[in-house]
């Protein structure tokens, strides 16, 4: 008969445990869902592509083509002398065919184009590389955006908590009135207070609800998914990464950040792109060689179908366009030199980032705190002027005002705690750490 009792009860705490939304599955399933990361995801794909159509364009390129024309007429040369009408019977001889067919297959290999080939290799590869480090930052902020969307969350779940504990503890002050009214202890407008109390009690509640019901939607709009009803949310929790000083958080900044990382394999891009600015200086030389069959092919007056193959090495030189390329080659030394300046730049902004994720952690620390002590204090205030009013020796408004101090210190030690958490996460932002703690 226990183990009857005992299975329903596992059961039912398996069921609730179940129930809890976490932190990290959260990240997971918004990494694995979310469309704009899916997108990004592309964009590096396709700057591989450019990198797999560079090494191609290097090797040799084998072309198919075949053809078949009708022409409506065809030039004749006529021969007028005895002599030439000896090998030419006919009288002349016709410079073409009326129908024309052609197969041919080509290689072509690039031989020579100023080192342009090899440098647009090398800008491809940079490039993707950097879309590599645009990815791994659209990851860290995604992350960082379901964490502040779980923080939110959790903040309003625990409002409602206190909400709701704020209401029971009214509610059950209204009863003790009610009881006193009908003992002749109380009067009946006191009871009327405690009602409206009890109402505006409720209002705060449904207010509390909604706001979980709000935060809740922006978090599954980052998820691409929606979250079953009802579910609890776990702490947030301190992570697994400890905070160092501030500048070990700044030397960590420095190697992890994807936006410094992304800007370095730019910039490489850039001195290829310089480089293949200069090439348009220097020759290019390519060879070639085709095997074809076709009618007339090459022998105009026999006119059969026969096979032959053609060999030979192109160049093409440009000696003078108006000054283009030397335009084209300082616009890309520009280039070169903005994305400098932007990498300075950012490395100041980054620096200002990991500064004030660790002035927002002291202060979360200082918070926790004073919100801890601040907590007992109302709980030990409430607690005296509860029982002072059961003994009648305070009124309604000492007691409404300890309970109110009670639910302000609870909101903001739920605040405080929120806060250490969310202070925790944005500097891992800071440093570039966000997706190792999901790892």
């Amino acid at each position: 008969m226990r183990s009857f009792i005992l299975i329903p009860l596992l059961l039912a705490l398996a069921g609730a445990a179940s129930a809890q939304q976490s932190l990290p599955e959260c990240v997971r399933i918004a990494l694995a869902r979310n469309p704009g990361l899916r997108v990004a995801e592309s964009e590096a794909g396709i700057a591989e592509a450019d990198v797999d159509q560079a090494k191609a364009a290097r090797l040799p390129a084998l072309d198919f083509s075949g053809s078949y024309r009708r022409q409506s007429t065809v030039p004749e040369l006529s021969f007028d002398s005895p002599l030439f009408q000896q090998f030419f019977p006919e009288g002349g001889v016709k410079l073409g065919a009326l129908d024309n067919s052609d197969l041919r297959l080509t290689v072509t290999q690039p031989l020579f184009t100023g080192f342009r080939l090899s440098q647009s290799r090398t800008a491809a590869e940079a490039l993707a590389a950097a879309s590599r480090s645009e990815l791994a930052r659209q990851r860290s902020e995604l992350i960082y955006r379901v964490e502040s969307a779980y923080a939110a969350v959790l903040r309003a779940q625990k409002g409602a908590e206190i909400a709701r504990s704020a209401r029971e503890q009214i509610a059950a002050h209204l009863r003790d009135v009610e009881v006193m009214v009908e003992q002749g202890l109380a009067r009946r407008d006191e009871r009327l207070r405690v009602e409206v109390k009890a109402s505006e009690a409720d209002l705060a509640l449904l207010q509390a609800e909604n706001g979980v019901a709000l935060a809740a939607a922006a978090l599954e709009n980052l998820l691409a998914e929606p979250l079953p009803a009802g579910d609890l949310y776990e702490e947030m929790g301190p992570g697994r990464l400890e905070p160092g000083d501030l500048e070990s958080s700044l030397a960590l900044a420095m190697a992890n950040r994807p936006e410094l990382a992304r800007l370095a394999r730019a910039a490489e891009a850039a001195d290829a792109g310089v480089k293949i600015a200069r090439g348009g200086r220097l020759p290019n030389i390519a060879g070639f060689a085709s095997y074809g069959y076709g009618k007339p092919g090459l022998d105009i007056i026999r006119n059969e179908w026969m096979d032959y193959w053609l060999v030979g090495v192109g160049a093409e030189w440009n000696l003078w366009n108006w000054g283009k390329t030397g335009a084209k080659v300082e616009q890309a030394e520009l280039r070169r030199q903005g994305l400098a300046e932007g990498e300075r730049q950012l490395r100041e902004a980054i620096a200002l980032e990991v500064k004030q994720a660790h002035l927002r952690l002291a202060e979360a620390a200082k918070r926790l705190e004073v919100t801890g002590r601040m907590t007992e204090q109302a709980r030990a205030s409430f607690a005296v002027a509860e029982k002072r009013w059961q003994q009648g020796q305070a009124s309604n408004t000492d007691y409404y005002d300890a309970q109110s101090e009670l639910t302000r210190a609870l909101l903001q030690r739920a605040e405080a705690e929120v806060g250490s958490a969310l202070a925790r996460a944005g500097w891992r932002r800071a440093v570039g750490l966000s997706d190792q703690e999901y790892r």
